[in-house]
């Protein structure tokens, strides 16, 4: 249709109906979608998550009713998109203090008024237990959190931004540290905290956790982020004489759970040290550090030691040996080319393993002779395709009843040259590559399996010819009744079609 013939107030008059209808659709939508949040029927265990960003102004529709019958709320929000409907509906719910909000998440890209009303209402919520706030900017008159029944908190600010708690119920704290503020924070709360994550995005403010009094925590989770500020710094953490006080050991000896995560490689033997008085520590992962000798004696030290997660890790000298008779999950050093002593890891059940040597004839059978319970492997990240001899001796670990093979490169051969293992119960096959033949022996080895998962995987056929069979995931499906077979993610390519 040519518009340049009809005349000027003709093309108003067209323009003004089709806005008219796009509003109309609009209007049609949003009711039809209000109807269905606001009914009885809605889920009320999931999550209500609000936008209202640039024109997806998603809160359109939202009733009082709703948010105060939500257990879980997210609001992604935008000073630019503030809207009185919005704000009006969220001041009417959270001040009347009849809202059942448990979990309540911020995602603030700037300071402005759906923070502080969210905020100053916190009070009101009688039933909130779990409180995020992330900000992108400043929020430069501070923030007082004031809660009777809060336990969980969870806050990274990207500008500096002074935090208050007034929280006698808060047991947990998950705190990206840029400011000085925010080790402050910690210093006031610490003695009531049970657990604590700390994120480090300069190594500046390290020191300043020893100073802290744990005497409630059981469980500490220490990262060391890579950021500009750290990138090009080279010299380790060391701790001055004043961050050895006594009142750390004296506090940390209840703890039973550590996770240090040094990207950077900055930490040091000195800060490690410093945890050698957590005496009750069950669960410990210590990720990017150099097993030096000394690391190898700290590991040893904790006897009670029931997981150990070395992943990231320059592999362990082969002379050193882990000596922890409680130990029953371990994932490996990577690049681990030996296994352990069996009589010093003879209670292990759970191994995630990898590998860099190409042949991997003998592979499970030194698993099988080493760990002799075992009842859940994992193999990943092995730089070397996993051949077809890898699990030749499968079934020689007889207690195995899980297998899980991820992120690696596999042979379509590897269950062809596989014995039949009737106990294993679950296998799972995460983000592998592998041709589509691998799925053919599956139901011949594993007559017992009960859950197959295919996930994120790409297995691929070369037809040379257009009668060439090849096993299908409905096909799985009907060869294996009794098991529950999941291919989320995953597809077989042929050079004619795909099915996903």
């Amino acid at each position: 249709m040519n518009f340049n013939s009809f005349p000027n107030e003709v093309l108003c008059s067209i323009f003004d109906y089709l806005q008219w209808k796009d509003r109309q659709r609009v209007s049609l939508v949003c009711r039809r979608w209000n109807a269905i949040i606001n009914s009885d029927h809605y889920l009320r265990g999931q999550k209500l998550v609000l936008y209202n960003y640039n024109k997806a102004k998603f809160f359109s529709g939202v009733e009082v009713e709703l948010l105060n019958r939500q257990k879980n709320i997210a609001f992604y929000s935008n000073a630019m998109f503030d809207t009185e409907e919005l704000l009006d509906t969220i001041g009417r719910s959270f001040s009347g203090g009849s809202a059942m909000v448990r979990s309540l998440s911020l995602f603030l890209r700037s300071e402005h008024r759906l923070a502080r009303l969210v905020v100053d209402n916190i009070p009101n919520l009688r039933h909130l237990t779990e409180l995020k706030i992330s900000a992108n900017e400043g929020l430069t008159n501070g923030v007082l959190i004031d809660s009777a029944s809060l336990e969980k908190l969870n806050i990274s600010f990207y500008q500096s931004s002074v935090c208050q708690l007034v929280t006698p119920r808060l047991h947990t704290l998950h705190l990206t540290v840029r400011y000085p503020s925010e080790m402050e924070l910690i210093g006031t709360i610490s003695a009531q905290l049970v657990e604590l994550k700390v994120s480090f995005i300069s190594k500046d403010h390290v020191a300043k956790l020893f100073r802290c009094d744990f005497r409630s925590l059981k469980t500490l989770n220490i990262s060391l982020k890579n950021d500009k500020y750290i990138a090009y710094s080279v010299s380790p953490v060391h701790l001055r004489p004043l961050e050895r006080e006594a009142i750390f050991a004296q506090t940390i000896v209840g703890l039973e759970t550590l996770r240090i995560v040094d990207i950077c490689n900055i930490f040091d033997i000195d800060f490690l040290k410093m945890f050698a008085y957590a005496k009750s520590l069950k669960a410990l992962t210590i990720n990017y550090f150099k097993l030096v000798s000394e690391v190898s004696e700290l590991i040893n030290g904790f006897k009670g030691l029931e997981y150990l997660n070395l992943e990231g890790c320059q592999r362990m000298d082969d002379s050193k040996r882990l000596q922890l008779p409680c130990l029953q999950t371990l994932v490996m050093p990577y690049k681990q080319l030996s296994l352990f002593s069996a009589t010093q890891l003879d209670t292990l059940t759970t191994l995630y393993y990898n590998n860099t040597t190409k042949d991997q004839t003998l592979l499970i059978k030194k698993i099988a002779a080493t760990f002799t319970n075992l009842s859940f492997l994992c193999l990943q990240h092995f730089d070397n395709e996993l051949d077809r001899n890898a699990l030749l001796h499968l079934n020689l670990l007889t207690k195995l009843r899980v297998l899980v093979i991820e992120n690696m490169s596999v042979s379509s051969s590897v269950f062809e040259n596989c014995p039949t293992v009737p106990q294993l119960q679950r296998l799972v096959t995460d983000t592998i590559v592998s041709e589509v033949s691998m799925l053919d022996m599956i139901p011949a080895r594993f007559p017992s399996l009960q859950t197959l998962v295919i996930s994120n995987c790409f297995l691929y056929l070369i037809l040379e010819d257009s009668g060439k069979h090849y096993t299908t995931f409905d096909e799985l499906r009907r060869q294996m009744p009794c098991c529950r077979i999941s291919t989320k993610d995953s597809t077989i390519f042929t050079n004619t079609a795909k099915q996903s």
